[in-house]
């Protein structure tokens, strides 16, 4: 466990830059989003709740203890309080949490894409696999409950609908995962435009992951790097629900059961094939 000593105040303007950086990114609107940073064991800096991330004032901060009883502020400390605490209490090696509202992490959250997907090396190297966490209503314990599982093992999580959720030795680590996560979030998103994105091969993996073992100095195996979601369709067909897409309700029972079990880029490439069919027809 490394635990930063930190100045309350040059963590206040830290915080407050990176809140800029969120907001003219886009990947924060009005409200949207919180921070935090851990000061000390027991005490943690949260963004407060109802206030523009990207124009905080050294003011608005609220200080809590590990159990989010609130030791100063004037402010509400955020309403996500809840899962920024269980990603401390899971993970004692981390010293901030930071919540966004990444365009792409929820464009493709919304669309039943997983980003769970080995693309990128540069990805294998520092984030390894992407979890989509289960969807939770916000501001609720259950958000704090969805992200416990996959917080043991990942830095950068998707939460479902929600947004994004990244952690780090520091706030700028913290920061630096979350631009990392939406850069390949958009990436995905552009490649399926294309057509496909293609994952890497296991064979692929296991080199990266040789050189990252040589880098680090770590023992890794693949499960270090994979969350078992079987985006990929490394497991086959058993385990295709992993794939499918939160829908709507839809009466009939007997239809539900075979519309889960559809992989969702057959679904689109289906969707493709007849919208190409239609515009022919009407040339």
């Amino acid at each position: 466990m490394r635990l930063l000593k930190m100045d309350d105040y040059r963590v206040k303007l830290d915080i407050i830059e990176v809140g800029k950086r969120l907001h003219g990114r886009g990947w924060i609107s009005a409200t949207d989003g919180n921070i935090s940073v851990k000061l000390d064991a027991n005490r943690i800096i949260t963004t407060p709740t109802g206030v523009h991330k990207g124009y905080l004032t050294p003011d608005d901060f609220v200080i809590v203890d590990m159990e989010g009883n609130q030791l100063e502020g004037k402010a509400k400390p955020s309403s996500e309080l809840a899962m920024h605490l269980a990603c401390y209490k899971e993970r004692p090696d981390i010293n901030s949490v930071i919540h966004a509202h990444a365009t792409y992490c929820i464009v493709l959250s919304v669309a039943g894409i997983k980003m769970a997907k080995c693309l990128l090396p540069e990805v294998i190297f520092t984030l390894g696999s992407i979890p989509t966490a289960d969807y939770a209503p916000p501001t609720t314990e259950q958000v704090a409950l969805s992200v416990i599982g996959p917080i043991k093992k990942h830095d950068a999580i998707i939460l479902e609908r929600h947004g994004s959720l990244t952690v780090g030795i520091d706030l700028f680590d913290a920061h630096n995962k979350l631009e990392r996560m939406e850069h390949v979030a958009e990436i995905t998103y552009h490649s399926r435009q294309l057509g496909s994105a293609t994952p890497l091969t296991d064979n692929q993996v296991g080199e990266l992951l040789a050189i990252k073992e040589q880098l680090s100095g770590k023992k890794l195996t693949p499960s270090d790097n994979c969350n078992s979601c079987n985006a990929c369709g490394k497991y086959g067909s058993e385990a295709l629900p992993n794939l499918e897409c939160p829908s709507a309700e839809i009466e009939d029972s007997a239809m539900v059961s075979v519309i889960d079990k559809v992989p969702a880029e057959l679904v689109e490439l289906i969707t493709r094939e007849v919208v190409a069919e239609l515009e022919s027809v009407k040339r």
